[in-house]
């Protein structure tokens, strides 16, 4: 009896614990996205503010060292926080372990080699903003090349880098909740045999967990296809009909293409339902046998 007792408790734990992490990731994703997001408009907003601040006049007129001063600080601002994202997705990535030779292990590898590149260009721009040098029109001009550099194509390549990454994360916290529906479903059978607990019992709540689970993996798989569709070469077509067919619904299909993070955040709202299935079971075994 101890040690089926003992196996109901580690259900409780292992469920409320799952549970805690799941929220627990979902939080500091969140938080992730959300700093880089403000990083991001705040570095926008210094940008323009400097590119289109105008000469002083009057009194309040700034002195062109005094000008040139303040204008490097908004710039080195800039640089920081740029160096902050580059360095915050490549520690993310780089901790996720996949195979090299795998379609998702290329991905890394090109996402990697990218923000590489992104940091040589910010590192050279940092060297350009540290010459005594440079006068006041080659920091505008500066200015203006970091600003066009991060809206023409950093700014989205960034996006899309940051979607990969939490469409990986969101894929292990699949994996990991199929494994605990696994484990629970074990459990609950032994619980079952030993005549603790009717059979089938929490089979309506077993059967919700295992859809939301699956709707979850569903919507991870195709964030991580997305990924797939803007990092790998698409196969080339095997006849002109279906090249034709294809370019035809080229802008319906960019219409349909939904949002990678709005699904992965969709893939967690599901993991969330599917874990807090597990929660009732683990209070309601608890209740039954009378467990603290």
């Amino acid at each position: 009896m101890n040690t089926i007792y003992g196996k109901i408790k580690k259900i409780s734990l292992t469920a409320i614990v799952a549970a805690l992490m799941l929220i627990s990731f979902a939080g500091q994703q969140t938080a992730f996205a959300s700093e880089l997001s403000s990083a991001t408009e705040n570095l926008s907003a210094s940008t323009n503010q400097l590119i289109e601040a105008k000469d002083g006049a009057g009194e309040n007129a700034l002195s062109e060292e005094e000008d040139i001063a303040y204008r490097k600080r908004v710039v080195s601002d800039a640089l920081t926080l740029s160096f902050k994202e580059v360095e915050s997705a490549r520690a993310k990535l780089g901790s996720i372990k996949l195979d090299e030779e795998s379609d998702l292990g290329k991905i890394k590898k090109n996402i990697l080699d990218w923000l590489d590149t992104q940091e040589k260009y910010f590192r050279e721009a940092e060297n350009k903003l540290s010459s005594e040098e440079l006068d006041l029109e080659g920091i505008k001009n500066l200015a203006r090349d970091i600003k066009a550099h991060r809206d023409e194509n950093y700014n989205k390549d960034l996006g899309n880098a940051l979607n990969f990454i939490l469409a990986l994360e969101t894929s292990k916290l699949t994996d990991t909740a199929s494994d605990r529906w696994n484990k629970i479903s074990s459990d609950l059978q032994k619980i079952e045999k030993a005549g603790l607990i009717k059979k089938d019992l929490f089979s309506a709540e077993m059967a919700e967990a295992k859809e939301m689970i699956n709707g979850a993996r569903a919507l991870a798989e195709k964030s991580l296809s997305i990924a797939k569709d803007i990092y790998l070469p698409a196969p080339e077509e095997e006849d002109a009909v279906k090249t034709s067919t294809v370019t035809d619904k080229a802008t319906v299909a960019a219409e349909e293409i939904p949002d990678s993070r709005e699904l992965c955040e969709a893939a967690i709202v599901n993991l969330k339902s599917g874990y807090g299935e597990f929660v009732k079971i683990s209070a309601s075994v608890k209740k039954l046998l009378k467990l603290p």
